[in-house]
């Protein structure tokens, strides 16, 4: 049954509905243990759009309430201390975070279906699709586009009313999937994080715009200097280049000038190619070869020309200017003065990511990416706290590498941290190279700046499934040192090699990734039944690879067209499903780590009272951004570093992860 709460009843004409008070919709909601709960609104951004209406509800009853002329602050109470199951409640928490209703028990049927769905892309997790996958009842969506014209029409309630009416019943069938798939643990983590993603969201960070636009115009002037130094490599041997000069003069030019569009790879490839640069090379997602001058591809080349060093330089400098540049401005909110992203709770990896595409047509504004902001100090030196407020500012001290060793337990890992050794990457170094292996730590780290900075390289380039020429290409080496460098590494380190070794096993044998045992998080690979497939068809039918080396000593159509293809496509899945088992259980533990110190930190601000007070401005990997009123920065820093501490003990229990949080005016660590 369908009621709708309003203060103006005159206004509407019930069909298809009744009418009730907001005394009667609350009394019978507190009968409820559980409530499902959603929202209209009249756009995406709280701080400037109405929110519609309000709809609480079981099967039975839903209520859909009137908030043009009914306080959704009525609600608080109800809404803060009952369970509330939403379907992408991050939307939905910022509109009552206006309203400073806080609540704390979530279930989140889209959260909770992407976790079942893990890494299958192509499975649809909107509400229509996930009520119709468990309740078999179709929803009709074709009126949503027109809500914030439409208004609180009768269509509008009855589909406002659906949208609760069936979530009870797809959180029960969820619950079961959980428990089938030892899942249960993951979902309580990400229905009580929503909660502090939702208020990074709300709370937004404030960047001096002042000091933002000085950047901007230092950062062009640094690529106007870098730019006039591949003109002039072109100016400068005018009749070798002369298709890149453009002669023709001007009332206004005083010379010749390089028409060549530096920051177009089309005209770019054609110059390289010339100074004796290789630009082949193998697209990731096709298989096939295509022309690149990617920094990956030119960097291990440097040595072939000074031009490319300097091209290199230039498009990080073409880099920063488009994507840190004047398009920020866009990003500063008219109403709070601070900027507020989007974030995806959880990627395939485990990992959040930060930003949006812009879709004006879906009322969508572009947002930015603020976890990928370029750590040097000019640039997040602009990422300030408010007047009268501070930031404390806390990362991890080598998260991943000591998730690593807590899963590996290899036992050169766990002495280096026993013994407190200093410099992990020197550490490395010492191990892989060994002419310094007799040299301190500080040694190494000082005298032979080279070889710490390979073994920094291959540390975290092999640590996330990375090959021998994963390194050369990270590293600008040659495909021969990245492959030395990666038989040494494992060398050195056996009980890593074995702990990938089982990792990758694992994940062949089951089709899916588990990230660790405290949360339980998978990741499912989409491809596995063809894996299974073409593993069948090579290791199983008799005299395939009798046939496969017959043909192709003749190199035969049959070899090219049939058994090739198929080989190639069986070892560039096996491939992928090894490098997925090696990286996404470090990525995605060292995310639930972070997320579950927001949690613990989240909840101390509920308990204190101090949500709206101290707010969470920003979130980056392993770096908890805080922001709060000067006068309390002694007493919040040491919280927030037992947050942190304490979620680190619950995932890595033989290496500790210790924070280090700091006090600071800007975004600097």
């Amino acid at each position: 049954m369908i009621y709708l709460v309003t203060n103006q009843q005159s206004l509407f004409t019930a069909a298809g509905y009744s009418m009730a008070t907001v005394e009667e919709s609350i009394e019978y909601l507190k009968t409820l243990e559980v409530i499902g709960f959603d929202t209209e609104t009249r756009g995406m951004d709280p701080y400037t759009k109405d929110l519609l209406s309000m709809q609480l509800g079981d099967e039975q009853r839903q209520y859909v309430v009137d908030c043009s002329n009914v306080d959704p602050k009525l609600y608080k109470e109800l809404l803060e201390s009952k369970v509330l199951i939403m379907h992408n409640a991050k939307f939905d928490l910022r509109f009552l975070y206006y309203y400073s209703i806080v609540p704390t028990k979530i279930f989140d049927t889209f959260l909770v279906e992407r976790i079942l769905t893990t890494g299958l892309d192509t499975v649809r997790r909107s509400l229509d699709a996930v009520v119709y996958r468990y309740c078999k009842i179709e929803l009709d969506k074709t009126i949503r586009g027109n809500i914030h014209r439409e208004g609180l029409s009768t269509r509008v309630i009855k589909y406002a009313a659906d949208d609760v009416k069936y979530l009870h019943q797809v959180k029960r069938k969820q619950e079961v999937a959980l428990l089938e798939n030892n899942l249960t643990r993951t979902a309580t983590l990400d229905n009580e994080f929503v909660l502090v993603l939702a208020y990074i969201e709300y709370c937004g960070m404030f960047m001096n715009a002042q000091e933002w636009r000085e950047k901007c115009n230092d950062d062009l002037k640094d690529l106007d200097a870098v730019k006039q130094v591949l003109d002039d490599f072109i100016l400068e041997n005018p009749a070798k280049y002369s298709n890149y000069i453009d002669n023709q003069l001007s009332l206004f030019s005083t010379g010749i000038k390089c028409k060549l569009n530096w920051a177009s790879s089309k005209q770019v490839i054609p110059l390289m190619q010339s100074l004796g640069v290789d630009t082949l090379t193998k697209d990731k997602d096709t298989g096939m070869m295509k022309d690149s001058i990617d920094k990956k591809v030119l960097g291990p080349q440097r040595k072939k020309h000074s031009l490319i060093s300097n091209y290199i330089e230039y498009t990080e400098h073409q880099k920063v200017v488009s994507t840190y540049g004047e398009n920020w401005f866009n990003y500063i909110s008219t109403v709070t003065g601070r900027i507020h992203s989007n974030y995806t709770q959880i990627m395939n990896t485990g990992r959040l990511s930060s930003g949006q595409k812009g879709a004006p047509k879906r009322g969508m504004p572009q947002m930015p990416n603020m976890q990928n902001i370029p750590s040097d100090n000019r640039t997040r030196g602009c990422f300030q706290a408010e007047k009268g407020n501070v930031l404390i500012v806390s990362d991890y001290s080598g998260q991943e590498q000591i998730v690593l060793a807590n899963k590996s337990l290899d036992d050169d890992l766990l002495e280096f941290y026993a013994k407190g050794l200093g410099d992990m990457h020197s550490f490395i170094a010492s191990k892989i190279f060994p002419e310094l292996g007799d040299l301190s730590l500080d040694e190494i780290k000082d005298n032979h700046k080279g070889k710490r900075q390979i073994a920094k390289g291959a540390g975290f380039a092999i640590n996330y499934g990375g090959t021998g020429m994963t390194i050369a290409q990270n590293l600008s080496i040659s495909m021969a040192e990245g492959e030395e460098v990666y038989k040494a590494y494992f060398k050195a380190f056996p009980g890593l090699a074995n702990y990938f070794k089982v990792e990758k096993a694992r994940a062949l044998k089951l089709g899916y990734i588990q990230f660790n045992n405290v949360s339980g998080r998978k990741c499912f690979v989409p491809f596995f039944e063809d894996f299974k497939r073409l593993h069948a068809e090579i290791y199983e039918t008799e005299g395939f690879w009798d046939s496969y080396k017959l043909e192709k000593t003749k190199n035969s159509h049959i070899f090219m067209n049939h058994f090739k293809p198929k080989v190639r496509e069986y070892f560039m899945k096996k491939g992928d499903i090894e490098r997925m088992s090696l990286n996404y259980p470090i990525q995605g533990s060292s995310a639930d780590i972070t997320k579950l110190a927001g949690v613990y930190f989240f909840r101390y601000l509920v308990a204190n009272n101090l949500v709206f007070t101290v707010k969470l401005p920003n979130v980056v990997h392993d770096e908890w951004i805080v922001e709060c009123p000067e006068d309390m920065a002694s007493t919040i820093a040491p919280v927030l570093q037992e947050c942190m501490e304490r979620a680190g003990e619950v995932f890595c229990k033989v290496v500790k992860l210790k924070a280090e949080p700091m006090i600071t005016k800007t975004w600097k660590h």
